[in-house]
């Protein structure tokens, strides 16, 4: 059920398929296993992303370095129900580049997920005001990527 929206959370994030694909294939397999610790069914998506932010958070730890550039994201294909089109998935594509993952990480669930601050907190363990500053760089470099 939550397959696709996690793959597209990740993968905005890690910027490469093949690692996102990884990335989501650990957050089920940790779900699968932890799935008894989980006392209230409607906490099962917080739950689902709290565990794929981990396993992001592990994955930036192993690797200690910056995303090559050719690796862009893709714009998501017909059918999911994030709504961007072309240009917007372009800008915003360009400017992920200049983002640090943490904005990367803030903006995608604010933006494509539509969670407030207090949801997006529980899922990153980031304080609240710390989440708005990101989002807000994160919104300065794709307006800055939008009137260039």
């Amino acid at each position: 059920m939550y397959q696709q929206q996690l793959y597209w959370y990740i993968r905005r994030i890690v910027l490469v398929h093949e690692d996102a694909e990884d990335i989501l294939q650990d957050t089920f397999i940790k779900a699968y296993r932890n799935l008894w610790k989980l006392r209230n069914s409607d906490a099962l998506k917080p739950w689902l992303y709290r565990i794929a932010t981990n396993e992001i958070n592990r994955y930036f730890r192993k690797r200690r370095e910056v995303v090559p550039m050719e690796h862009l994201p893709d714009s998501e294909p017909a059918g999911t129900d994030t709504v961007t089109s072309g240009k917007v998935a372009e800008i915003i594509s360009s400017a992920f580049l200049q983002m640090s993952p943490l904005q990367r990480e803030v903006f995608s669930l604010k933006y494509y997920e539509d969670l407030d601050y207090v949801q997006i907190s529980r899922i990153t363990g980031s304080s609240t005001n710390t989440l708005m500053v990101s989002y807000h760089e994160a919104r300065k470099k794709i307006e800055k990527e939008i009137n260039r």
